[in-house]
């Protein structure tokens, strides 16, 4: 990776201090790390400029209505899947839609209002896109975790729950 597109070891800490609270001022970060609110936004400009970090906001969902979440692994046919994909990413209930290898070509996330919506959903999205085949599909309740986060039965932050993002593939760190 050219060094203008890697993460340095300040920039790790920077964006694990953003994990424990998204919603530091840029003083509390720079005080944090010893250096200036200047800094922290030209540090956190420069990884959003070149697509390495990326900011997302979420909410409980059950408490706002949404507490079904779906998982489909579709096949889109073979020149489709980016254009499927852009438009799918569009619907209100789409929180994610992802191109992969293997044997299916499409993994969509969506969050819903009810479990009778996955039928819907699955329903409207292969009638749109009549060349899309869902293959196959979970259904989530309720999540204990997800993003990083721990979450109470109605679906509020308990916590962090940091992934350990840094290390290498096939180690893992354990803590003492």
């Amino acid at each position: 990776m050219p060094a203008a597109r890697r993460i340095t070891s300040r920039d790790r800490t920077l964006l694990s201090l953003l994990h424990e609270d998204g919603r530091a001022s840029f003083q509390a970060l720079a005080e944090t790390l010893g250096t200036t609110a200047f800094t922290i936004g030209r540090r956190l400009d420069r990884l959003t400029r070149l697509g390495l970090v990326r900011f997302r906001c979420d909410f409980a969902r059950p408490l706002g209505g949404w507490p079904v979440a779906v998982t489909f692994w579709a096949t889109a046919p073979v020149k489709e899947p980016s254009a499927v994909g852009h438009a799918l990413v569009r619907l209100p209930e789409v929180r994610n839609c992802a191109a992969v290898t293997g044997q299916h070509n499409l993994v969509i996330q969506a969050a819903l209002h009810s479990v009778s919506g996955v039928l819907r959903l699955e329903t409207r999205v292969c009638d749109v896109h009549p060349g899309l085949v869902v293959t196959d599909r979970t259904m989530a309740l309720r999540h204990d975790r997800l993003l990083g986060r721990a979450f109470d039965s109605r679906g509020r932050s308990l916590g962090v729950v940091p992934p350990d993002v840094w290390s290498e593939p096939g180690t893992s760190v354990t803590a003492g």
